[in-house]
């Protein structure tokens, strides 16, 4: 369920960052990069719950 909301999250950043580069108030680079860093974000993330679900397993 935590790891559905930060999708949810990404996606709503990814969405607005785009919308302001197609608006033209930010360039294609500044879009990209930003773009790979909420990914390398909810990699972590995602990373993070998955050990959590596997300690969880363990008890």
């Amino acid at each position: 369920m935590i790891f559905n909301a930060k999708l949810q999250e990404f996606a709503q950043k990814v969405v607005f960052i785009a919308n302001l580069y197609t608006g033209g108030k930010l360039p294609s680079e500044k879009a990209y990069y930003q773009v790979e860093s909420l990914f390398r974000e909810l990699q972590s993330t995602k990373g993070t719950f998955i050990n959590d679900q596997e300690d969880q397993g363990d008890r």
